[in-house]
């Protein structure tokens, strides 16, 4: 059995029926993406996903970590695809399609996908994780890879950056490497990089085609060389796969009037509520903003907070007074009349699964009271209102991951 026949075979059994709906006709160069998520449960034998073990013509090859981890993407903050080698591993995932499809389809659409390197436990230099292309052309299997070491990224960095998401698409002037020989018009010799557009060109004889994708760390030059590394929002052929895990952080806003002497620092011991003018607190109220990971969630990496402040009317910073974890708080003027501020801990914190990010809150109104009119039936249209998203180190420090949770101030 040749390579390419065992590939297909291998697809046929990982795929099943469910990959139909990824044959090139559903998908057009021209459609938005298709995020399809991928869970620990999809990585496997016999499942969408295979490991390198799973493929027995990797029979000769020492695996690596390969699994789905907490570890935030930069995109929807959910988890990624952990590929980890040392002492001659390979690590790789590698979904297969029941039917191939045209390399010209495959380049007309995006192709892409996001990659981090740490460097604790890295061995190697300027290398990474590459989105791979196993394909037919001129009737012979070989495998294209994207070389994100020759590559620039969508922030403008050369090459490969250690310890940051890094999100890499090729382009017209990005190269890839073919594992095999081609007799292409001209030849390619194996393990040279050409433009994706040469092998669009030259792989277009009858049944050429990609007949999937791979994610994939291979070995490294020194035996005593590794790579720790994650993958994620891998796209081709009009689909992004999502490696997540379950759960997502949950956000919860308390505050109440007449607690800025009790900032409430424990979800258990929520601050009472007190109504009423200066005695009671008047313009002052005192509370927390909480995120809980849960047990089965993300890693979220140097997180934050977004405060956004509202009460029915323009607000400026000018009438507002907030303290977070006892510091003052910087505010800007936001869209439609709110206020904003973003906390930032330092030194950085970490929100790790079954742990909690907790907040606590001073804010004080000045101006006119937190709502007109007191209690009089006015519906609190003009109560202030506390919106909060967690943040987290992704492309950049502190990105939206969209955990908010919000509240009245009652």
């Amino acid at each position: 059995m040749n390579r390419l026949t065992a590939s297909v075979s291998a697809a046929a059994v990982a795929a099943g029926a469910s990959l139909a709906m990824l044959a090139p006709s559903a998908v057009g160069a021209a459609a938005a993406n298709v995020v399809q998520q991928v869970r620990a449960a999809d990585l496997g034998p016999g499942r969408p996903w295979i490991r390198l073990q799973d493929d027995r013509n990797n029979e000769n090859r020492q695996p690596g970590i390969q699994e789905v981890s907490p570890f935030a993407d930069p995109v929807r903050f959910n988890g990624s695809l952990h590929l980890s080698i040392a002492g001659g591993q390979q690590a790789q995932a590698a979904h297969y399609y029941t039917a191939q499809v045209p390399l010209s389809t495959v380049a007309a659409a995006e192709l892409s996908y996001d990659s981090y390197v740490r460097t604790v436990e890295d061995g190697a230099t300027g290398t990474a994780a590459n989105l791979q292309l196993p394909m037919v052309c001129q009737g012979a299997f070989t495998t294209l890879s994207f070389q994100p070491q020759l590559a620039t990224d969508s922030q403008g960095r050369a090459g490969v950056v250690p310890d940051t998401w890094q999100h890499f698409e090729s382009t017209g002037a990005s190269l890839w490497r073919t594992s095999q020989a081609l007799s292409t018009d001209p030849a390619l010799p194996a393990g040279s990089d050409s433009p994706l557009s040469t092998y669009v060109a030259g792989c277009d004889a009858p049944g050429d085609g990609i007949i999937g994708l791979i994610a994939n760390v291979g070995r490294l030059g020194a035996v005593d060389a590794s790579l720790d590394t994650y993958v994620d929002n891998l796209t081709v052929n009009g689909t992004t796969y999502d490696f997540a895990v379950e759960g997502l952080a949950q956000g919860r806003v308390v505050l109440n009037r007449g607690n800025q002497d009790r900032p409430c620092h424990h979800a258990s011991h929520p601050c009472p509520r007190t109504r009423g003018g200066a005695s009671g607190g008047g313009g002052t109220a005192g509370g927390f903003v909480s995120f809980t990971d849960p047990a089965d969630g993300p890693r979220y990496r140097a997180v934050g907070t977004r405060l956004v402040f509202s009460n029915g009317r323009a607000l400026a910073p000018d009438d507002l007074t907030v303290t977070a974890n006892g510091r003052p708080l910087t505010l800007t003027p936001g869209p439609g009349g709110t206020v904003t501020g973003v906390v930032s801990p330092t030194p950085s914190v970490d929100l790790n699964p079954g742990g909690t990010y907790r907040t606590a809150l001073v804010v004080t109104h000045r101006g006119h009271p937190w709502r007109d009119g007191g209690d009089d039936g006015t519906g609190g249209r003009d109560r202030l209102k506390v919106g909060a998203e967690l943040l987290a180190t992704g492309y950049e420090p502190l990105q939206p991951t969209g955990v908010r949770a919000g509240t009245a101030v009652r």
